[in-house]
């Protein structure tokens, strides 16, 4: 069975690198429309046996359990790794071979992208590249915006700067086949303002970018 997994930091602490940008209430009103915009894409995706919401949040929690996922509720919040990590053994209790660890902060992500990782990790099929790791990478090639592991617990996360070398060279390190596979969907975040500008440029139609133009037009 193949989870993917999406960890929900609380959307009041979410988004940093953008202050001085937004204020506290529109960073958080942004972490919801993504996560909201990113669960639609999943749920929507082919090839996904189950989506899992990980989140300490009552608001994401009880939106994740209307569009029919799962909740993994947190006490506490350490880490995105910890989170993820956390997720995976309880995905591994409830039948999980393969989880998908996906972000919330990708506007435009679509259910294709989705359902290529999904296929791309499911073994055996003729898209399967039958490989325990499969790394997508941030638009500069440094971090990690999405992995694929079976077993899930085949590596640990190491979320954060240099990512992407990190999850591949532990790999490396225990005989796990890596591979990276390239998502345009998935390989575009937002965390700056730069992002915010770069994502504006395009012509895109989603709840992200009214409200973006929104604010940025009232500024």
């Amino acid at each position: 069975m193949i989870f993917a997994l999406l960890p929900v930091k609380n959307p009041q602490n979410a988004k940093q690198r953008l202050s001085g940008f937004l204020s506290a209430a529109q960073r958080e009103t942004l972490a919801r429309i993504l996560y909201k915009q990113t669960l639609a894409a999943l749920c929507r995706a082919e090839g996904i046996d189950r989506v899992a919401v990980i989140t300490s949040d009552a608001e994401v929690a009880e939106h994740a359990r209307r569009s029919g996922a799962l909740v993994f509720d947190e006490s506490q919040q350490v880490s995105h790794s910890a989170s993820a990590d956390a997720a995976c053994l309880r995905a591994i209790e409830s039948g999980a071979t393969t989880v998908l660890l996906v972000p919330i902060d990708v506007p435009l992500v679509t259910p294709s992208d989705f359902t290529r990782l999904a296929a791309a990790a499911r073994p055996g099929s003729p898209e399967g590249r039958r490989a325990g790791l499969i790394v997508v990478p941030s638009a500069d090639g440094t971090g990690t915006n999405a992995l694929a592991r079976t077993p899930p617990d085949v590596i640990e996360s190491r979320f954060g700067p240099g990512s992407c070398r990190a999850h591949l060279d532990q790999a490396r390190s225990k005989n796990v086949r890596a591979e990276i596979l390239r998502l345009r969907g998935l390989m575009f975040d937002i965390d700056t303002p730069e992002d915010v500008a770069e994502f504006l440029a395009g012509s895109h139609h989603s709840d992200v970018a009214t409200f973006l133009r929104i604010v940025c037009a009232s500024k």
